[in-house]
């Protein structure tokens, strides 16, 4: 179900060198531009926004760190390397499960989401678009990215819940 998924979103790939360069870029520089966000909501907003992107960042941290661990328990090979095609992103062929692009991105907007929503919401709608353009691109399987998401978003909801109580 995974590869046929995989198979069903990179069709696209190659028939629109728009789309192509776009969700490249995404899938290399979608992190930064989440940073981008919180950046400039940690500067022009007040008590509450600079709160939302320290939990961010917190949460973003643990999310990391799990997601470390669970990529050493559990090696997955990546999709360009187990299909045998070229991905349009050049990477490494290390662990594909689960995605740290997309654990982290989510992280971050649904710990701002939780003090700052409709900031927040905006995060949440970049943070999917990253995560398909990593499949797009052929770096992970949408299995991948969908766990990488749970992970995140849960660790954000705990961390909140944890802290704001």
């Amino acid at each position: 179900m995974d590869k046929l998924m995989m198979r069903s979103i990179r069709r696209y790939v190659g028939r629109s060198q728009l789309l192509d360069r776009a969700m490249t870029h995404i899938a290399k520089y979608g992190p930064l531009w989440l940073f981008l966000v919180m950046g400039v909501v940690a500067v022009q907003g007040g008590k509450q926004e600079l709160v939302a992107v320290l939990l961010a960042l917190l949460a973003a941290t643990l999310t990391r760190g799990l997601n470390e661990l669970i990529g050493r328990l559990y090696f997955r090979t990546r999709p360009f390397v187990a299909e045998g095609f070229k991905p349009l992103l050049e990477h490494r062929p290390s662990a594909s499960f689960p995605s740290n692009h997309s654990a982290c991105g989510f992280a971050l907007a649904v710990s701002v989401w939780w003090l700052v929503p409709i900031v927040g919401a905006v995060m949440l709608i970049m943070a999917g678009i990253l995560a398909l353009s990593r499949v797009y691109v052929g770096l992970h399987y949408p299995s991948d990215v969908t766990l990488g998401a749970m992970l995140g978003a849960s660790v954000a909801l705990l961390l909140t819940k944890a802290i704001f109580p």
